[in-house]
């Protein structure tokens, strides 16, 4: 056979020659730093400002650099994918979207001591043909002659930069370091809120300064915290209370400007709390926060190093030993060295009851009453049980946890109870009315709900091939595209599911008016012996939700809106009538009292309480020496025990009106 013989190859890119810059082609630049504290210093400006015009001088047009900066604050160890900026780097490398990334220097990539990351990224720039730009260099791993080279070049800085935070960072740095802490003199960590460091190493006499980076009170902060440690001791070791009242009343801490420009010449501090009172908007301890402002010994004048007190009363103490161990003694199980505390005396013992031993029946209607107070529009109350007053209630809370306003249970299902009732017994009388509550509740949809169905097999068997596929593909591409096919696969299973729950809800509910009415007369006269389970399906067929709205300190609006869009209301006291009076009320008694009125005319006004009750209200408002007969000056027949019902004027009243009805009735 002949030989054969074929054209020489030509390569396209001249080895000995660099390519210029793909300034056609967009670029972006990467940003890091490896602490919150280097955050806004000259090197970040480096890092940006000065990084993105240098690319801009290169010729790449501004609309085409983008700028990752999202690992401001993240240490150059931290592998790839930890990383959120560092992640949107690689994405972009491996798509083909950037020719380029720059950096000031190649430690802001890399200080990785494996060079495991660091390989990891030149084999992804080298097979995407991406360039890598520092000021000194363009590293072009791509390239056929130089190559091999820049790699060795990148992974000699990326070593130079890990040795250095190895053996000079780590090594010597944190060591001297180390050695200040356990002096007890400051070595450049945070500053706790209500000190400041003295950092001044002669005094203005000329003499050495014995308190050398030791913390100094700082008056402005130091004096609120004094406070909190005295309102504790205040509330009686209740944290809740005491940051309930601090919230909302303070001391609150001031502002940062105002902190650096109260701060003397010598001093530094450091205002790191940024918790936000919802009340004043001002600067307090968050709970979490006083928590932990109460149990640290720096207050104390003790110093603190990797979590254990190496020095005893280093420093000047904000508050004295006996109050700052009141509040210890309350909130640490630990005593000072991790022991447990045998002077341990929270503000009460946890200990769930058993849910067996409470006295009433669980809220019949959770879940479907909400809030009407302007403030929480819409907001669903939650049922709980109150050990306190040992019943269960309905309560709306705020973003806090706050109970903004709580109503019985027992009450609120009885007005549930009150207007499904009437409602029930308007649809036996109405044919009109039973027909609008069925047209009400959502039709069948059995077509829609086989539809349905059907769309849930297909999304299953969907998710079962890509698993299979998965199995075979080594694609790394395609295997991303496969597993973001199958989570879209799960969330729309998970939708239909959620539809067809809403279609057999609302056969559900036709089915329970139809069964109901056969017997709706029977469960109408035997209410009381419904049980709890079938009253809520009654009201879940016949209404869409229940809605609260509070009108004064006592009573409540319930309105129901019944599913064919009519509503139904009725008011109610929020707790027991003998203990909770509105001020209109107290108000009106005593001017009725100070007018001298009659006992019977009072005890009409208040047709609800008995003649004692009336005046013991009045005994504990208005009667600063606890007597009532000095006050009241009024015409008075009946004994104390008499209500409105009982007394003659109401008798002589219904008579009256009785021969007025039977009058109206023969005309």
């Amino acid at each position: 056979m002949a030989t054969k013989y074929k054209r020489p190859e030509q390569t396209l890119v001249d080895p000995y020659r660099f390519e210029p810059l793909p300034v056609d082609r967009p670029c972006a630049i990467y940003y890091r730093q490896s602490t919150d504290a280097q955050i806004g210093n000259i090197n970040t400006t480096l890092q940006t400002v000065d990084m993105f015009e240098h690319l801009v001088r290169q010729g790449w047009a501004r609309d085409s650099i983008e700028m990752i900066d999202m690992d401001a604050g993240v240490s150059g160890t931290t592998k790839l994918a930890d990383r959120k900026g560092m992640a949107r780097l690689m994405a972009l490398i491996e798509s083909g979207q950037i020719s380029l990334v720059a950096a000031q220097e190649v430690d802001r990539f890399f200080r990785d001591v494996t060079q495991i990351q660091t390989n990891l990224f030149i084999d992804a720039c080298k097979r995407n043909n991406v360039r890598v730009m520092t000021p000194r260099m363009v590293y072009d791993f791509n390239h056929p002659m130089m190559g091999a080279y820049h790699m060795k070049i990148f992974r000699e800085e990326a070593q130079h930069a890990a040795d250095f935070l190895e053996y000079h960072i780590k090594g010597r740095l944190h060591k001297s370091r180390a050695y200040l802490h356990e002096q007890g003199l400051w070595a450049g960590r945070a500053i706790i809120t209500g000190y400041m460091v003295d950092m001044r190493p002669k005094l203005p006499n000329g003499s050495p300064n014995p308190n050398h980076r030791r913390y100094v009170p700082f008056a402005p902060c130091a004096d609120a915290i004094r406070v909190y440690f005295e309102l504790f001791k205040r509330f009686n070791r209740n944290m809740q209370k005491t940051w309930e009242y601090v919230e909302q009343h303070g001391p609150f801490l001031p502002e940062p400007e105002e902190v650096a420009h109260l701060t003397p010449e010598g001093f530094r501090t450091d205002m790191r709390m940024d918790y936000r009172s919802m009340f004043t908007g001002r600067i307090v301890p968050s709970l979490s926060g006083i928590d932990k402002l109460l149990t640290n010994v720096v207050y104390m004048g003790h110093w603190v190093h990797q979590g254990a007190i190496t020095r005893f009363y280093n420093h000047e103490p904000i508050v004295d030993e006996d109050l700052f161990m009141f509040a210890f003694n309350a909130l640490s199980p630990l005593d000072f060295y991790g022991d447990p505390n045998p002077a341990y005396q929270p503000y009460r013992t946890y200990n769930r009851h058993d849910a067996k031993d409470r006295t009433e029946a669980p809220p019949i209607y959770g879940g479907v009453v909400f809030s009407d107070a302007p403030d929480y529009l819409h907001r669903r109350l939650h049922t709980q049980w109150n050990s306190h007053n040992q019943v269960y209630q309905y309560a709306l809370r705020n973003r806090r946890g706050v109970v903004v306003f709580s109503v019985k249970a027992s009450r609120m299902d009885l007005s549930i109870d009150t207007l499904l009732l009437e409602r029930l017994k308007a649809t036996t009388i109405d044919e009109t009315a039973w027909q609008a509550a069925l047209a009400s509740t959502r039709e069948d949809g059995h077509s829609e709900l086989r539809r349905i169905e059907n769309e849930i097999r297909g999304a299953e068997r969907a998710k079962t091939a890509i698993l299979e596929n998965l199995k075979t593909l080594q694609h790394p591409e395609m295997v991303r595209n496969l597993e973001a096919s199958y989570a879209a696969n799960e969330r729309e299973i998970e939708r239909l599911r959620a539809v067809q729950l809403e279609l057999r809800q609302g056969k559900r509910q036709r089915e329970v008016l139809e069964d109901a009415r056969p017997v709706l007369n029977k469960i109408i006269a035997r209410w009381q012996d419904v049980p709890a389970a079938n009253r809520r399906e009654l009201f879940e067929a016949l209404a869409a939700y229940a809605k609260v709205k509070l009108l004064d300190e006592v009573r409540r609006e319930l309105t129901i809106f019944w599913r064919d869009g009519s509503t139904s209301s009725v008011i109610f006291r929020w707790g027991d009538f003998r203990q909770h009076w509105t001020q209109a009320e107290l108000q009106r008694l005593r001017e009725m009292v100070d007018a001298a009125r009659p006992q019977w005319e009072i005890l009409k006004a208040f047709p609800h309480w008995n003649w004692h009750t009336i005046t013991c209200r009045y005994l504990n408002h208005f009667s600063p020496d606890r007597r009532f007969t000095p006050y009241y000056k009024g015409e008075k027949k009946y004994p104390y025990r008499i209500k409105w019902h009982e007394t003659e004027e109401y008798r002589a009243e219904q008579e009256a009106l009785n021969l007025a009805t039977s009058s109206t009735s023969l005309q």
